[in-house]
């Protein structure tokens, strides 16, 4: 990308204005029944409307008519009739298990159920109404990408709902195959816009040609637009998820083949207040499979669902111009020379589609809502790291003091302008009260979990089999945690400053700090983190000086007073910069920690180990960690049982060099490096550990009934 457009996609990432709560609208809300009608006339705004709309049938009639397909027939069929013929109906089969269908009956009957659901389970679907009137300005010029971020199955499902309210079609959504498996539920979704596709493709050639050519068609001929997940798959941890770019390069490359002038690029932001899958997810980190999803399941699950869970923010983000982003980089010219369908996208262009991939994601996170029970779990686990209690009236304080950290660094939250922030984290703790409860001296306290562990198949655990009463400490943990992580979208990277910085300070005894010494340090920490946090090097300079002048802004650092640009001062913060201080390293501390824990069990474990695999190295961590708990040591948190997180410490490692990765018998193997890296980036991490000023024992306390 040419330098020039290069700093236009950065105004576009980095500089974008906060949003605001008040652009938000109740759905539920009684003024908005006419809205929520299913039974209301079908007139939608159609994202770019044509000339002779393409029917879902018409869909698969270009499919087969289409240069690639015909080429397929030619090459496997040798001029042989019959066998084309054959073929030919093999693909329209395939077509049939891919293909998106419209029902209008099915739809308005959806849309009933979801309303009776919504109504039971939630006190609030809120979606940004300026920001979606201004997406519809933007419609008849191309088709439209909608990228969601994905917390949640109900995702795609809202974002229908919702745009059937407003009276916008909805598009084509892609998705997986365990929903086409679901008796009854998958043909429900298809004809709601659904169109399928398998997680791997193998070396399944023909698999991947028609399905190639099917998003081609959705893109060239389609006019509702399409919808998939550029995360690929639900977040867990409620983390933003490294993109994946396999669907969007798909959906680009008529683009840069020059088959369509534009494409607008939708980031859209679901904030979920509580995730129905949370005790899900929770197990999940922890290492129980997820069920098999069934129809039977969902409807009990349905059925059985009498708890609040709060409210669901929905907003469709600013629009990007494909055409307008890449710029210099959409070169049509080099795919001139042969068909575009025997081409592929070069390496260049799959680098500038990562680089898009990777903003949308920050825009997403951008404009996620954190809600007041995002600030409880903050300020509960910092106030938990240091052993001490909370109660009702310090709770309110610390969360009114956080959003306005958290408004000082661009963030949307609940208590934005909130005067009195009490009812909200009254209201807050109702919905979660299966995590955080107050006592009757208004005391906070973490809820006891009730479930059976020993009910787990234990054959399919995918790390290793922990004990019943580690259990009981990691579920609840866990589950706070859950609320902790989308506040380390603001917070990674200044709470890596502010770490990086007391790292200097303690090797020097000098509060003056050389900006490149910090750098650096900064540096380091965002390339073993890169993945946790989905941080990249493109962005490294603009989030450090966005960083350094938040801490600026907060007192906690400040300019050499004598005008050096090269040196800052490290301030000796009052109470209040000192507690502000401890918030960011307590958010950073569980992941310091995992990390340290990962690298360990590499070197004790791995280090005279020919090779092993993820699954391997999977549960001897899980193991290390629990033993490393049931001893009380110091650098531990029951976090560090998170097969997420510990995962996410083997890639990054492979990527730093540290570890090699390499196939064996169609099987991903891992052996240690032999250069020192890894015992390099093991010190590291022991020091940064020693700086955290908190023990974590204290949550084995706080955790009623937990005995280790």
């Amino acid at each position: 990308m040419a330098p020039a457009r290069h700093a236009m996609v950065e105004s576009i990432t980095i500089k974008l204005s906060p949003g605001k709560l008040s652009e938000y609208r109740n759905l539920l809300a009684p003024r908005y029944r006419d809205h929520r009608d299913m039974t209301k006339r079908y007139k939608v705004t159609v994202p770019f409307p044509r000339d002779s709309p393409v029917t879902p049938a018409k869909l698969k009639q270009l499919v087969l008519a289409s240069g690639r397909i015909q080429l397929l027939l030619d090459e496997q069929s040798s001029s042989d009739k019959t066998k084309r013929a054959k073929l030919a109906q093999t693909i329209g089969e395939l077509l049939d298990e891919i293909g998106l269908a419209e029902n209008l009956p099915i739809i308005r009957t959806l849309g009933t159920m979801l309303n009776a659901i919504f109504d039971r389970i939630y006190t609030g679907v809120l979606v940004n109404e300026v920001k979606l009137e201004q997406l519809r300005s933007r419609f008849g010029r191309q088709t439209v990408l909608y990228l969601p971020s994905h917390r949640s199955y109900g995702d795609f499902i809202l974002m229908s709902y919702v745009l059937f309210c407003y009276n916008i079609a909805i598009p084509g959504i892609a998705a997986g195959m365990d929903f086409y498996s679901m008796a009854g539920m998958g043909s429900a979704l298809r004809n709601t816009g659904a169109f399928y596709m398998r997680r791997t493709y193998g070396n399944d050639r023909q698999y991947w040609y028609i399905f190639r050519e099917y998003m081609r068609q959705l893109i060239v001929a389609y006019d509702r637009g399409i919808e998939f997940f550029v995360e690929g798959t639900r977040s867990r941890s409620n983390k933003a998820l490294t993109p994946k770019i396999g669907l969007l390069s798909m959906a680009l490359e008529p683009l840069f083949m020059g088959e369509v002038p534009d494409l607008l690029i939708v980031p859209v932001s679901v904030s979920y207040d509580r995730p129905v899958e949370e005790q899900l997810f929770v197990y999940e980190l922890l290492g129980v499979p997820k069920p098999k999803e069934t129809t039977r399941g969902l409807l009990k699950a349905l059925s059985i669902v009498r708890e609040n869970f709060g409210t669901i923010y929905l907003e469709f983000g600013d629009p990007l111009s494909a055409k307008d982003y890449f710029g210099d980089g959409l070169n049509r010219t080099r795919h001139t020379v042969a068909p575009t369908f025997a081409q592929t996208l070069a390496k260049e262009e799959r680098d500038a589609i990562q680089n898009l991939a990777n903003d949308v994601v920050h825009l997403q996170q951008h404009r996620m809502v954190l809600t007041t029970f995002h600030l409880v779990a903050l300020y509960y686990n910092y106030r938990k790291y240091h052993g001490q209690t909370v109660t009702l009236d310090e709770l309110v304080d610390g969360v009114a003091r956080l959003g306005r950290v958290f408004e000082d660094l661009g963030a949307i939250t609940e208590v934005e302008r909130c005067a009195d922030v009490e009812p909200l984290c009254l209201a807050a703790l109702d919905v979660h009260r299966n995590i955080l409860q107050l006592t009757t001296d208004r005391v906070l306290t973490i809820a006891r979990t009730h479930h059976d562990f020993s009910r787990v198949d234990k054959r399919k655990l995918k790390g290793y089999n922990l004990t019943d009463g580690v259990m009981k400490l990691a579920v609840p943990i866990f589950s706070l945690q859950l609320y902790c992580n989308p506040c380390l979208h603001w917070l990674a990277v200044p709470a890596m400053v502010l770490l990086a910085a007391r790292s200097i300070i303690d090797e020097s005894g000098d509060t003056a700090l050389r900006r490149s010494h910090l750098v650096r340090l900064v540096q380091e920490l965002r390339s073993l983190y890169g993945l946790e946090f989905v941080l990249y090097e493109r962005r490294e300079t603009v989030e450090f000086d966005a960083a350094l002048d938040h801490l600026y802004r907060q007192e906690i650092l400040r300019t050499n007073p004598a005008g050096q640009v090269e040196t800052l001062h490290f301030v000796e913060p009052h109470a209040e910069q000192q507690q502000l201080a401890n918030v960011y390293l307590s958010a950073l501390g569980p992941f310091l920690c995992t990390y340290l824990q990962a690298i360990d069990v590499l070197q004790e474990q791995f280090r005279a180990t020919e090779k092993f695999t993820e699954k391997e190295y999977l549960a001897a961590a899980q193991q290390h960690v629990e033993q490393q708990l049931l001893r009380q040591e110091r650098n531990v948190h029951p976090y560090c049982l998170s097969l997420d997180s510990i995962s996410l410490a083997l890639h990054s490692l492979v990527t730093a060099g540290a570890i090699r990765k390499s196939k064996r018998d169609n099987v991903y193997c891992y052996d240690l490096g032999t250069d020192g890296m890894l015992e390099s980036i093991n010190q590291r991490l022991k020091r940064y550990c020693t700086l955290l000023p908190f023990e974590y024992l204290t949550f084995q306390d706080a955790v009623t009934g937990c005995k280790l």
